[in-house]
């Protein structure tokens, strides 16, 4: 397992405190329930829900990187720390 992973965005679900996002890749390797989730209180939280946004809706790779050292685990929740963007060249 990794600390990051890539893929186009398939769903952005917006509840009232987070943003749950879902790649494309496949669950096994995912977080659970194949969701990352971004919290409101994150301090970059605009800017990376914006990201995410625009990736979704241009259909660009998005790499998300999840919070603390521990890797993505099926079993467990992941916070988002940071998204970047795969341009194609």
């Amino acid at each position: 397992m990794a600390v990051r992973l890539g893929g186009r965005v398939v769903e952005l679900l917006a509840t009232r405190d987070t943003v749950n996002i879902v790649l494309d890749n496949d669950p096994a390797v995912g977080p659970k329930h194949n969701r990352f989730i971004l919290r409101n209180s994150h301090q970059n939280y605009n800017a990376l829900y914006s990201l995410a946004l625009a990736a979704a809706a241009n259909r660009w790779t998005l790499v998300i990187r999840i919070a603390g050292d521990a890797q993505i685990d099926p079993e467990q929740e992941a916070e988002v720390a940071l998204l970047g963007v795969a341009w194609e060249r």
